[in-house]
C-alpha cells in the first residue's frame, strides 16, 4: 500500500525536533513513524502521519521546507 512520507531538514540544535512534534500535536496530528538521519549540522527528518495534507499545511505555515514522497507501507 502506498502512503505519503513527509520530509524536512532541521538544524542539529536541541529542541528543534520537539518544536515540530509539539506543533503537530497541538493540531491533533499523530506521528505514526519517524526516521531521523543525522549529518554534521543538519538532520533529515521523515514522518508518516495520520493526516498528511494537514501535516504539510502546519509545517509550511511555520516556515519549514517540506517534501512529500510516496512510499510503500509494509
Amino acid at each position: 500500500m502506498a502512503i505519503k512520507q513527509i520530509s524536512i531538514t532541521l538544524e542539529n540544535i536541541p529542541g528543534t525536533l520537539m518544536d515540530v512534534s509539539e506543533r503537530l500535536g497541538i493540531e491533533g496530528i499523530n506521528i505514526r513513524a519517524i526516521s531521523v538521519a543525522e549529518a554534521d549540522k543538519t538532520s533529515a527528518v521523515r514522518f508518516v502521519t495520520d493526516n498528511p495534507p494537514k501535516t504539510l499545511n502546519v509545517l509550511r505555515t511555520h516556515g519549514y521546507a517540506v517534501q512529500e514522497t510516496d512510499v510503500i507501507a509494509v
